[in-house]
């Protein structure tokens, strides 16, 4: 079987490589030039681009591309699963909906399954890591599919933001409007809620913003690897993974940057949390 991830899920090229995973790629425009993600830009470009004032805009993958990629890959085998980017922030996954109904339409006897994750950033790369590892590991398409089904319900999103204004002009961000104001020296945390970024505390100062992370671990008993994904904020990113690591039954963290199409979304000051609930 083939197992296809896209751009959102901020795993490096070079892992998606080792890993033998397809990947697909949303763009980003600005100043009316169009880049591909993680091809053209990389996340340090785009944050500097929005420091100096300028607003990337993404697109989703059109269902062409999906066409083109599913019958490529067809050729090499009868069996595909797409993990896609949440379809509360992109079209991607319709697309690729759209595009599989096509295909199967002359390739009645393949197997495409297409997941909407519901997730973004290392929420969905975590996922493909370990949907990756059953792959690699032999098991069967039904398997793989059954099992990446159950992580989806289980993978959580901590995530909070310097400019929460910021994210809610790009339009992804869900039951914002009462946290836009009075938002000085305040850090929001947000969550992943049916896929769209949700603003669920406010708190004052990072330093509490942290515990509250640290306390919403220990109450779902998470234990294990957990990724830590951010957006020029590495301090911060430490700051909470030492937290991590003294006070909850977390043992591994990863540090990544995120990457050039979610940080064209979130901006600068950005720290985002994944893990799974126990």
């Amino acid at each position: 079987m083939i197992l296809v991830a896209d751009s959102c899920s901020d795993i490096k090229s070079e892992d998606l490589k080792k890993r033998n995973i397809e990947v697909v790629r949303l763009s980003i425009t600005i100043d009316d030039v169009e880049y591909t993600d993680q091809i053209d830009i990389t996340s340090e470009e785009v944050l500097q681009k929005i420091t100096e004032g300028h607003r990337p805009l993404t697109s989703q993958v059109n269902p062409d591309e999906f066409e083109s990629l599913f019958r490529e890959l067809l050729e090499r085998d009868n069996e595909i699963l797409y993990i896609a980017f949440s379809s509360g922030l992109s079209g991607t996954y319709q697309s690729s909906v759209i595009a599989r109904d096509v295909v199967l339409e002359d390739f009645p006897d393949a197997k495409i399954e297409i997941l909407d994750s519901l997730s973004a950033s290392y929420g969905l790369g975590y996922t493909v890591e370990r949907a990756s590892d059953l792959v690699n590991a032999g098991e069967s398409f039904d398997n793989v599919v059954t099992e990446t089904k159950e992580m989806l319900t289980t993978i959580r999103h901590l995530f909070t933001v310097s400019d929460l204004d910021y994210l809610a002009k790009g339009g992804r961000l869900s039951k914002g409007s009462a946290f836009l104001g009075g938002l000085l020296n305040i850090r929001p945390l947000l969550h992943v809620e049916e896929g769209k970024l949700v603003p669920i505390e406010k708190h004052r100062g990072e330093k509490k913003v942290l515990k509250s992370m640290i306390n919403k671990v220990k109450d779902e008993g998470a234990s294990g690897k957990a990724y830590i994904a951010h957006a020029n904020a590495l301090d911060t990113a430490e700051k909470l993974k030492e937290l991590l690591l003294a006070e909850t039954k977390i043992d591994e963290v990863k540090i990544k940057l995120i990457g050039p199409t979610i940080a064209s979304h979130t901006g600068n000051g950005t720290v985002a949390l994944f893990y799974y609930k126990q």
